[in-house]
């Protein structure tokens, strides 16, 4: 029981410390999720070993579906082609990109290296839709964006998970990586509209907002939770149940039923989000991140050019050519939370497991504080 009444007690401390830092911060202009982190990333209290990689289990469905369920479709069909490079072959360069750089200066063992890059490839989809909410970005910015950071997730966690199977049985195998990330990722896809064409067929002649509300949390976690299960992609099965489930005709039944499920998740979101930057700022051990300086320092460098890579060389070709667009792309580059979990996550057998968090961190607080920053500025200075 005591056990218990302390983690309400810490729940309750840590959004009453959001409710105050948000109150400021919206006052400072300054992003409120670095504004959470910047707060908590001096301090080392016992909250900091809440933060384990269990957590995002309750609280990344929450952000996933919300996001996705926000998404709006007719600009995902005009965008789609941005948006797929960036989540694939964009992962495969920055993954590679950032192991080729660790390779050539000798700072970690080629299989290492991509472990790590695997781990940092993507952009993190609680960092970058929390930052776009806060922004009067255009929309259908906001859906290349955020559409790129929760499928590029996907990708990378399957990527992580096939090179950490790989390191384990000490045979690394190009081609076995690859087959790994797509099949967990189609597997994901193929639950996640499993879940969607269930609950909105069970649910078509119902008419009840508060039973509505239910069955799409029921389908957000019931996705991720299969999905992990069967060693596919959760990220990709909550993210396909809130484009799918919105999608279906007769869910939700009405306008009205739409909002009250919109309002919901947006709380539901709000609360996930404070606790997961407030947690992300105690987790990080900040010391860490000077243990091994040029490690870190080459592998902030690599993220930052192969996204510099993406965002000013790819997407004009692909039909962005708005410059201000390209800036905030490579700007949201963010790596977070997830980024982090899959760190903690590195079996005690894998070498060099400590090397490749301390680089982890290096980048996660880099790419959050600096980036997270600028994307303000440049959205007034482009006026978009």
């Amino acid at each position: 029981m005591d056990a218990y009444r302390s983690s309400a007690e810490l729940v309750v401390a840590l959004l009453a410390a959001a409710v105050v830092v948000g109150a400021i911060a919206g006052k400072l202009r300054v992003p409120y999720a670095v504004a959470l982190l910047l707060v908590t990333l001096p301090l080392r209290t016992p909250a900091a070993s809440v933060f384990a990689p269990s957590l995002l289990t309750v609280l990344l469905p929450t952000l996933i579906f919300e996001a996705a369920w926000h998404l709006d479709l007719a600009h995902l069909r005009r965008y789609w082609r941005p948006i797929a490079f960036l989540a694939v072959p964009g992962v495969a360069i920055t993954a590679f990109s950032v192991a080729v750089a660790l390779w050539l200066v000798h700072a970690l063992p080629f299989t290492q290296a991509l472990l790590l890059g695997a781990i940092v490839s993507a952009t993190d989809p609680i960092a970058v839709t929390a930052a776009f909410k806060e922004l009067s970005a255009p929309e259908e910015l906001s859906t290349i964006v955020e559409g790129e950071s929760l499928c590029n997730d996907g990708i990378a966690v399957v990527l992580y998970s096939a090179v950490v199977a790989v390191l384990a049985v000490q045979h690394p195998d190009t081609t076995t990586i690859v087959l790994h990330a797509a099949g967990g990722s189609v597997a994901g896809i193929v639950i996640g509209l499993a879940a969607a064409a269930i609950v909105a067929f069970g649910m078509r002649t119902v008419r009840d907002a508060p039973l509505q509300i239910c069955a799409s949390l029921v389908a957000a976690f019931a996705a991720y939770l299969a999905a992990d299960r069967f060693g596919a992609s959760g990220i990709f099965a909550a993210l396909v149940v809130g484009v799918a489930l919105r999608a279906f005709p007769g869910f939700p039944a009405d306008d009205e039923t739409t909002l009250e499920i919109d309002r919901f998740w947006g709380a539901l979101a709000f609360i996930a989000n404070s606790l997961v930057f407030l947690l992300l700022g105690l987790r990080i051990e900040f010391g860490r991140i000077f243990h091994e300086p040029l490690l870190a320092l080459v592998a902030i460098a690599a993220v930052l050019v192969s996204r510099a890579v993406l965002a000013y060389g790819a997407l004009p070709l692909l039909g962005i050519t708005q410059r201000g667009w390209r800036g905030i792309v490579f700007l949201s580059g963010m790596r977070g939370a997830l980024s982090l979990a899959l760190a903690l996550t590195i079996p005690i057998s894998v070498p060099y497991r400590a090397e490749v968090i301390d680089a982890v961190f290096a980048v996660v607080a880099f790419t959050l504080v600096v980036q997270g920053l600028s994307i303000g500025p440049v959205l007034r200075r482009f006026r978009l």
